[in-house]
C-alpha cells in the first residue's frame, strides 16, 4: 500500500476511534490487536493484514471500504454504515430493525412531501 494511503488509513482509524471514544488501549482490548500495532496503523507505518483491519472494522463499526477506500463518497459511506448497523444487530432482532427502518423511510418520505407543498 503506497504511503499517502497508509497516512489516511491511519487518520481514518484514529477519527472512528475517537468517534467511538475509545483509547488505543481500549480498541486494543477489543479488537485483541496490539496497542503497538494500533499506534502504527494510525501513525502511517504500519502496512495492516486484512485480519488486523477487519478485527479493528468490527469493533469501530465501519465498512472495511470505509476504512480503505480514501474516496469513498458521503453517500456510500452512509450505505456502508446501514450494512454495519445491520450486521452487528443481533440476528433475531434484524427483521424488526429492517421493519422499523421501512417506517421511518415512509414518515420521512411524508414529511418531505410535506415541506415541498409548502
Amino acid at each position: 500500500m503506497p504511503i499517502d494511503d497508509l497516512t489516511a488509513l491511519g487518520q481514518k482509524m484514529r477519527e472512528a476511534r475517537k468517534n467511538k471514544e475509545l483509547t488505543q488501549q481500549e480498541l486494543s482490548d477489543l479488537s485483541h490487536v496490539s496497542v503497538k500495532q494500533i499506534a502504527n496503523i494510525e501513525k502511517g507505518k504500519m502496512n495492516p493484514s486484512y485480519l488486523i483491519l477487519r478485527a479493528l472494522a468490527k469493533v469501530l463499526h465501519i465498512s472495511l471500504d470505509t476504512l480503505i477506500n480514501p474516496d469513498v463518497s458521503l453517500e456510500d459511506e452512509g450505505v456502508n454504515q446501514m450494512k454495519m448497523l445491520y450486521s452487528s444487530c443481533p440476528p433475531e432482532m434484524r427483521d424488526t430493525l429492517l421493519h422499523h427502518t421501512q417506517e421511518t423511510v415512509k414518515e420521512l418520505t411524508e414529511l418531505s412531501k410535506k415541506f415541498e407543498t409548502n
